[in-house]
């Protein structure tokens, strides 16, 4: 799957087998109609060709379909029902991809202030899970906004640094940190603040007081990091069913938008229907929203997504979608609903849909992003990965690559949807990326498939000519 590069095309390659499969038949049904409507014309003129060239011709046409048409559609079983985006050719924030923010994001703390007693007696790497707990003597604490959740993972880099603060609006904290030895996290630059010097103190003269570089999970008003909880439905009542999907965010809450389009008969999508169905604009501060119901909030302990493919019973669409959490991870669930496929109409979709989520029955591999660079300044094209039983979690970029100040994946924002439209067989959630890069989170889609629908003409109107 996926090593084509497949996402340059509209159609998914077994739709556009399909596709081929249709044209052809067509295109074969007009030739041998327009010789057999010559032959016509030629009896009336009274120059009709023999019997045994009609024959002869007919004959051809019946050896070749059937052998061309079997070969397609074995092609076609065989084939990849996926469709997925490439990277644009530029990326752009609320555009193309959008981020989480704040999540886990490096930051400076002196670790007189990881303690509420005031004590420094410790190293760094002592402090695993940890909260500020003050601001000792105005120091560098001062001059940076306070981290007002979780501190975590600290180690210890070098005594004394200057560090260039982001500007007040930016989702980051810092732009680059410059330490005595000259070793620079982030990407070094000239700083449009002054640089801030964080230094590391001695107590009672064998005692340092020494500076850390943490995580900081800071759940304030700047961090994106909401997914909504609320099913999507297509509008079953009118016959709809789900063509496309797409990452959008409303309020700070990332939404799985559907694209919707009537369904006709065998697996024609109306073309004038399709629409972006409107998500819910609700905020996590409203009344009567409620987390765990309405939308889940990515935290240090809950921040895994499960990267799945959904996939149908036969003869079944996708009309609806959700996500659930499942302990600690986000997962996303698919309903279906049964469909007669020659009349294009929906079976009871009211009472026989069903849903589908992943099997949880086998331990789940992670893909590890580990000391990864901002997912956009790769300069190569993301590669899908596996998605068979495996799960991301958001994290932090690398110390040394950004200052860990971005968290990664990125969620990919574009269209992900087949031209021309076709109902679903399935969707899916995956991750793309290169190796040392932070990647996207994106959806993709499994279009319905159309092989046990391959079938050859019947011969019976086309029986030799006797002399």
């Amino acid at each position: 799957m996926f090593k084509d590069l497949t996402c340059r095309t509209p159609q998914s390659p077994q739709q556009y087998l399909f596709s081929l499969y249709t044209q052809y038949v067509l295109l074969e049904l007009k030739a041998h109609a327009l010789i057999e409507w010559s032959w016509l014309l030629l009896m009336n003129f009274g120059l009709c060709e023999s019997v045994e060239e009609k024959n002869r011709t007919r004959g051809a046409y019946k050896r070749r379909t059937p052998s061309t048409l079997s070969k397609i559609k074995e092609l076609m079983s065989q084939a990849d029902p996926t469709v997925w985006r490439c990277d644009p050719t530029k990326h752009e924030v609320g555009v193309t991809y959008e981020e989480v923010t704040r999540l886990l994001q490096g930051y400076i703390e002196n670790e007189v202030d990881l303690n509420s007693d005031g004590s420094c007696g410790r190293d760094c790497s002592y402090y695993k899970s940890t909260k500020s707990e003050g601001c000792f003597d105005n120091k560098f604490c001062s001059e940076q906004p306070k981290c007002s959740g979780g501190v975590y993972d600290c180690r210890f880099v070098e005594s004394d640094m200057k560090v260039c603060q982001a500007a007040k609006n930016s989702s980051r904290r810092y732009e680059f940190i410059q330490y005595e030895s000259g070793l620079v996290h982030g990407k070094e630059g000239s700083c449009n603040k002054r640089l801030h010097n964080a230094n590391s103190w001695n107590r009672w003269i064998i005692q340092e007081c020494s500076y850390c570089l943490c995580l900081c999970d800071d759940q304030g008003i700047h961090s994106d990091r909401y997914f909504n909880l609320r099913p999507v439905f297509a509008d079953v009542d009118r016959n709809r069913v789900v063509t496309g999907l797409r990452f959008v965010k409303r309020n700070r809450v990332f939404h799985l938008q559907i694209q919707e389009g009537e369904l006709l008969p065998l697996g024609v999508i109306n073309e004038s229907t399709l629409q972006w169905k409107p998500v819910d604009e609700y905020s996590v501060t409203d009344k009567d929203v409620q987390e765990g119901i309405d939308f889940h909030r990515l935290t240090y302990e809950k921040r895994s997504v499960d990267l799945d493919e959904l996939k149908a019973d036969d003869n079944s669409v996708v009309t609806g979608l959700r996500f659930k959490v499942r302990g600690t991870h986000l997962q996303l669930e698919a309903q279906f609903s049964r469909v007669d496929f020659q009349s294009g109409l929906l079976i009871d979709p009211k009472t026989k849909s069903y849903w589908r989520s992943a099997c949880n029955d086998q331990q789940r591999n992670k893909l590890p992003l580990k000391d990864a660079q901002v997912s956009t300044r790769s300069s190569t094209a993301s590669i899908p990965y596996s998605s068979d039983n495996h799960f991301i979690e958001f994290t932090n970029t690398g110390f040394e690559q950004d200052a860990g100040q971005s968290t990664v994946p990125f969620i990919d924002m574009q269209d992900v949807v087949s031209e021309p439209a076709v109902p679903l067989s399935g969707i899916g959630l995956y991750y793309k990326g290169q190796d040392g890069f932070g990647g996207f989170l994106a959806p993709k889609l499994i279009t319905y498939d159309f092989t046990p629908h391959v079938q050859l003409p019947s011969w019976e109107s086309m029986q030799p000519i006797d002399e």
